[in-house]
């Protein structure tokens, strides 16, 4: 028996149907110059996609 390794595209779209629809908007929102915070990644998505930014809910574990 022999194990051939065969590579995996970096994109496949036709594998993943969403894929095409949200790289736009990942281009949009990523700085390639340097890593973001979380709080300027959230307000990035929410100014990109036009929704607001909402807090988070808690949960409250007894």
């Amino acid at each position: 028996m022999r194990i051939i390794p065969c590579w995996l595209p970096t994109k496949s779209p036709w594998l993943n149907r969403i894929e095409p629809k949200w790289v736009h908007g990942k281009r949009a929102i990523v700085e390639p110059a340097r890593l973001l915070m979380a709080s300027e990644l959230k307000q990035r998505v929410c100014d990109s996609f036009a929704c607001e930014l909402l807090e988070l809910l808690l949960q409250q574990v007894s």
